[in-house]
This record gives structure tokens, sequence and C-alpha cells, in this order.
């Protein structure tokens, strides 16, 4: 901590894959950066399951700021061609079983059952979600801890100065933001504080990052947790020996000969009427295993002998994922977390914004963090790059922007937790968070301004079918009304055949869009 630097254009708090990003590429235009992790870089860290937004961000970024190795990221097959050593999975889409209910009295009940529905074969307890039209164009799971660490270097190669296991012990603003570091790896008795001063302070320090109190004193932060209309609890680690689902479904002879995709290569969401179990498998046999459920249910049955953190053992399909799986080193137990919400503002005070990811914490259902973070980068690229007449106007304009978008990402999210009980409830109401994300990435594809509002959230009239169908549900009708009463409603805001009982719960053309969205930027470049 000797270094005589002390004045820096940004400091950023948090090492994660946005903090990281954001200084790697500040650096390689000429912005001295700071980065400061309280931890240790490359550590363990969920939000790993990437999205067409995410690959569309990646290349924009990678265009706009003549960085190809962003490209490269962009898609599963080029990341595997281009970085062998960088571990990951693909993913080729959203896939979802639905388990039934625990409080089935015989055990066939809470077993899966992929049923159908009269002459139609329509499956009543299956839904795939395609993200992207072949494997050519496939998405991609991150090993957090690897990309995370492949940013991070590149960052310091570009000349950004990067501190792990050092915490902010004090900060002051003024002009600059003063701010007192200590060397946390060190016995406290030999630490010495350095005091350093940046232009702008980005906090990346996503849901457990701390501020010092008299740092959050002078910018007014404040928890609004209960702003929140989703309220979770979940437990997640990563297991070498999770069992393949497509297997188990050609085992029970469930598995159709025309699915779009292996069930496997998806973010894989196991729902019961309870929660949901994720599975997002890994390349190097690691799976990356979450069970997350409403604050509303009970953790656990009283009596009931199942520890709080195994509740899916209830469902016969899930044990037998999940009967040979072992911690892997990294967590060798369940991390658990009593709420997985959490929101803080203000987003931005003068010198001082946050990232979306440091903003607020909505849920793992929809995969959106990767995505939101990615975008959030691109912003603050834009608007800390930019003359210093347009910068502040810039970060009002972003703040604003990403506290709407979260609170439409969290009414989505909520809406879908109130219809667990049923496949079909379920799909019905996930489909208005399909035709949101796929009307923002048809909108960043045809050139829209990345600054722009995102998830439909600025459209009055797609925000009020939100509300409407929050009132449907909580009025208790049936699954057929709800469907009746949605799919005209739908209409207006997709084109990309959503919410078609025709298609028997298999969405093949959604990853069209990404398609299209990769075809428009190799012509622009």
């Amino acid at each position: 901590m000797s270094e005589s630097k002390s004045d820096y254009d940004v400091a950023i708090l948090g090492g994660g894959f946005s903090g990281s990003l954001l200084a790697w590429i500040l650096a390689t235009r000429g912005v001295s950066v700071m980065l400061i992790e309280r931890e240790q870089f490359g550590r363990f860290a969920i939000g790993e399951s990437s999205t067409p937004m995410a690959d569309l961000v990646l290349r924009q970024l990678a265009d706009q700021y003549e960085l190809p190795e962003l490209r490269a990221l962009s898609t599963y097959p080029s990341w595997k061609a281009s970085f062998p050593n960088l571990r990951c999975g693909k993913k080729r889409g959203f896939s979802y079983y639905h388990h039934g209910d625990a409080g089935c009295d015989n055990q066939s009940g809470r077993q899966f059952h992929d049923l159908k529905k009269g002459d139609e074969n329509v499956c009543g307890n299956s839904l795939l979600v395609t993200a992207s039209p072949s494997d050519t164009w496939s998405d991609t799971h991150w090993l957090r801890s690897d990309i995370d660490s492949f940013f991070l270097q590149r960052a310091i190669q570009a000349g950004a100065e990067c501190r792990q296991r050092t915490e902010v012990v004090a900060a002051t603003m003024e002009e600059h933001v003063e701010l007192t570091l200590c060397d946390r790896s060190q016995n406290e008795s030999h630490a010495s504080p350095r005091n350093v001063s940046a232009r702008w302070l980005v906090n990346a320090s996503g849901r457990f990052g701390v501020l010092p109190d008299s740092l959050a004193r002078s910018i007014g932060l404040r928890r609004v947790d209960e702003r929140l209309q989703t309220s979770t609890r979940s437990v997640f680690a990563h297991f070498h020996g999770v069992k393949s689902w497509t297997q188990e479904l050609k085992r029970t002879r469930q598995l159709r000969a025309e699915e779009p995709f292996d069930p496997d290569d998806a973010a894989q969401h196991h729902l019961t009427a309870e929660g949901w179990m994720w599975m997002l498998r890994m390349d190097h046999g690691v799976t990356s295993v979450g069970w997350t459920q409403p604050n509303s249910a009970g953790w656990a049955d009283v009596g009931s002998g199942i520890p709080a953190t195994e509740s899916w053992r209830r469902y016969p399909s899930l044990q037998n994922l999940m009967e040979e799986a072992s911690f892997c080193e990294t967590t060798p137990r369940w991390i658990s977390v009593d709420r997985v919400q959490r929101m803080q503002l203000p987003v931005r005070h003068r010198n001082y914004v946050m990232m979306p990811t440091a903003v607020a914490t909505i849920d793992p259902l929809h995969s959106t963090g990767i995505a939101h973070g990615l975008i959030g980068v691109a912003r603050l690229l834009g608007a800390l790059l930019s003359e210093s007449s347009r910068c502040d106007t810039m970060l009002d304009r972003y703040a604003l922007t990403v506290e709407r978008e979260l609170r439409q990402i969290d009414s989505l999210v909520s809406l879908c937790y109130q219809c667990l009980s049923t496949m079909a409830r379920f799909e019905a109401v996930s489909m208005l968070y399909f035709a949101s994300a796929i009307a923002s990435e048809e909108f960043l594809a045809s050139g829209g301004n990345v600054d722009s509002a995102l998830w439909l959230c600025d459209n009055d009239a797609f925000c009020e079918l939100i509300r409407e169908t929050r009132q449907r549900v909580s009025d208790h009708i049936s699954d057929d009304e709800l469907w009746q009463w949605l799919q005209p409603r739908l209409q207006p805001f997709q084109n990309a055949g959503l919410l078609d009982g025709n298609v028997r719960g298999r969405y093949r053309y959604t990853g069209e869009a990404k398609h299209e969205t990769f075809f428009k930027v190799e012509r622009s470049v």
C-alpha cells in the first residue's frame, strides 16, 4: 500500500465481472482507475446464466471499444475456440419442469410426470423457451470465478490498479471522493492506511458490499427493501456428480424426439408448488444448484425431519438427480440467504454512482443479473467518457432508468412466484417477461440507444397489463381463464409466437431474435 500515486479519475468498489470490465475498458481509454475488492479476486459467485441481451451488449462493447476478446465471449462456440481454459457451459435456452405439490399424500404425486391433455397432446408440466436457434449462437453459463478473473487480468494489463483484500474504512465526498484504505491481508497491527482520491466513485460491490458509515451518511444511502414485491429465500452451491435430467427423461420415456434443444443445455428450472431448483451445468462436470422459494411458504414442514436447506428432497425426481452429488471445494456446504431481495438508494449522488447489481438484487428467476450488469457498464462508460457538460445529465438519466428497470423486473418476477401452483399458470405469466426481454433485444439490435429504458418499463400499456394480470391472478381465476384473458392482450407487445397453446410448451422461434441481432451487428462492423 506504499505506492506514491494517490489521485485517480475513477475508483471502483467491487471486483466482480461488472466492476472489472468497467475498469478494463476505462483503462484502455486512458482513464486512471483504482479497483478495490474487499475480499479476494476471483472468488465464488452466483449470477452465472447469460442471455441473448447480455451477449448482444458484449458484442456492442467489443465493437465500440475495439476489444475483440469480448466478441469472442458472446457465443458459446467462439468462447470455447478462443478461451478453452476459461470454464463455462452451453445454454441454448430456458427449460422448466413442474414436479407437483409436496402436499400430495403419495410419492407418485410428487414425481415428475409430463402429463398430456386430450387429443392435442399438450404437455402439461414442461416448458422450453429457445434463446438461440442453433448451437452456433448459443449463450453461455459463466463460471464466475474464471470470467471475473479474466476481466480483472485484462484491467491490470490495461493499466488499472487493482487491490484485493482492501477495505474502505473512511470516506468523505467533496469535489473529489477521499478514501482511506486498509489492507486486510496484513496483520491489523501492521496495516498502514492509505489515502487516495478519485473524481468518481462507482459502487459495483453487489449485494454484500458495505460502505463506510461516513460515506453512507454523506450520500444519504438507505435500504428500501420494502419497495420490492418479490420476497424469496435461497440456498445454493456448486456440486460434482449431479445426474443428467435429459437422461432421466429418456429413462422414463418422457423426452420428446422433436425437442428444440437438449434440456440439459439450458438454464434448467425444476418448479414445484412451493419453490424451484435451478441447475446450470458447466463443461468441467460442475453444476450450479440452488433452491429458492417464497418467504410466504414454509421453509420446511415442522416435524418433517427434512432440513430447511433440503426441502427439495420431498420431490423424488429431484432427489434422484442429487443422490450422488457432492459439494465442490469452493462451496463445502449450502450457502443460505434468508431474503434474496435487497435494494438501496440513491443510485447516484454527486460523484457517486452505483451499478444496477449494487442498487438491487431481485431474484435468480429469469437470469437478468448478467445482462443488467453489462448494460450498466455500457451506460456508465458512455457517461464517464463523455464531455463534462453531458456527464451529469447522462448520470441523472441513468439513475432514473436503472431504478425503473429494477422495479419492472421485480414486478415480473413476483408475478411468476404467485403462479407456481401449475405449469399452465406459470407459463402464462412468464410470457410477460419473455415479451419484455425480446422487445428489448430487438430494440437494441435495431440501433436503439442503450441509455433508453428496457424491459418495456417505459411502456405504460404494458405496465398496466402487468398490473391487470396480477389482479386476475389474485382473483383466483382458473388457468384456462387466465390464458384466454391474457393471450389477446399480450399480442401487441410481441411477435415471437408467445403464449400459443398450439406449440405444446415448445417455443422454438424466440431464439431467432438473437440470430437476427447478431447478423445486424456483423453487417455493421
